[in-house]
């Protein structure tokens, strides 16, 4: 069942299709209605909306089975501090105003979430999101699959939402902001790791799920230096290929804008020509 499998390959399917759907409705809807900056900002706090709902319903569920520690016990280790959670907090900052702290916030919000999102995605047994079902059915064993799946859906949804729709436009210099609030929200849940000393919040702590792990004993800063490179070098080319990707289609806009002009003033030109003789 596990990573590529049939459950996996499936789910991917299914979100992946919903996610597209959404979008081409949502952009379809912004295009014909003229909308524009706020109608945005609606749509991206829809989302965080969204996942907060999701997040409280694998709180509750977590809180009632006996397999987080007993019935009525919340397991600190899945308290919203991991790096995927981070889209909970960055996503409304970036929606509710605009300003400084929203335009610092942006590139972290898409270049960081859309990678760290696609990684989990693609390789969902690190962070155990299927579940122990071989199956999608709609059962209350596959509530916590299908929490995970849609949420994280949702980290890929706003970033691609905001490329798509002019939201944000990325520069391949927005690295330096996407590592600083990375850093920041880091050096955050290193603390609380210390603090309650059971978390592990962003594998800053014991590694669980990470290739690494073996370095932490063995080489604490060795270890967060890769991270920091891998999460330096997967923004950079996030936001590299989405600033490539952004310009070769407004060059192509440009040249369909202007294109039709040329005709005419050829046209003219000969109409002048021709009342001269």
């Amino acid at each position: 069942m596990g990573n590529f499998g049939s459950k996996h390959l499936f789910g991917l399917l299914w979100l992946f299709s919903v996610i597209g759907i959404v979008l081409l409705v949502l952009l379809i809807i912004r295009k014909k209605n003229h909308y524009g900056n706020r109608y945005d900002r609606k749509v991206i706090m829809g989302a965080a909306i969204f996942m907060w709902i999701w997040e409280i319903i694998k709180s509750i569920y977590m809180i009632k089975s006996e397999a987080f520690g007993g019935v009525g016990d919340y397991p600190s280790y899945m308290m919203p501090l991991h790096i995927c959670s981070m889209g909970l907090y960055a996503f409304p900052v970036i929606a509710y105003k605009e300003g400084k702290l929203a335009d610092f916030v942006k590139p972290f919000a898409f270049a960081v979430m859309l990678l760290m999102t696609s990684i989990i995605l693609t390789i969902p047994d690190s962070s155990g999101i299927m579940g122990n079902l071989p199956h999608w059915g709609f059962t209350y064993e596959n509530t916590l699959p299908y929490q995970s799946f849609l949420y994280h859906g949702s980290l890929v949804f706003v970033p691609l939402y905001m490329v798509l729709s002019g939201f944000y436009r990325p520069h391949i210099s927005d690295i330096g902001k996407s590592m600083a609030v990375l850093f920041v929200v880091a050096a955050f849940a290193y603390t609380v790791n210390k603090i309650l000393g059971t978390t592990d919040f962003m594998t800053l702590e014991y590694g669980n799920g990470n290739p690494f792990q073996s370095l932490i004993t063995k080489n604490y800063p060795l270890y967060i230096l890769l991270l920091f490179s891998i999460s330096a070098g997967g923004t950079g080319l996030v936001l590299g290929v989405s600033d490539l990707g952004v310009s070769l289609r407004e060059k192509r806009v440009m040249n369909a804008y202007e294109a039709p002009y040329e005709p005419k003033r050829e046209c003219a030109k000969g109409f002048s020509v021709h009342h001269q003789k």
